[in-house]
């Protein structure tokens, strides 16, 4: 009689955890890379300063559309420039 006891409660433990579902960490969906964009959208605001990454003048953001923003600076010789830039190529001064 406890000869058969151990391949039953094998089988009875193998059918458990086969039938558990799998962690919350592997059945959640990944999450979207809109995270880190809206994180950049809402650290620039208008009347903020800023500046390429890569270096260049000081501009101030006059808005955002989707993922450009609308910024205009002066020159050296004081004439005022606007351009659109990607969020991402912006940093906060």
């Amino acid at each position: 009689m406890f000869g058969s006891t151990k391949p039953a409660a094998i089988a009875i433990a193998a059918t458990l955890v086969l039938g558990m579902p799998l962690a919350p960490a592997f059945s959640t969906s990944t999450p979207s890379n809109t995270a880190p964009q809206n994180q950049a959208v809402s650290a620039f605001k208008g009347g903020d300063l800023v500046r390429l990454r890569s270096g260049g003048p000081l501009m101030t953001v006059k808005g955002i559309k989707g993922n450009q923003v609308d910024c205009f600076w002066t020159d050296g010789s004081g004439q005022v420039n606007a351009d659109s830039f990607p969020i991402d190529v912006l940093k906060k001064e």
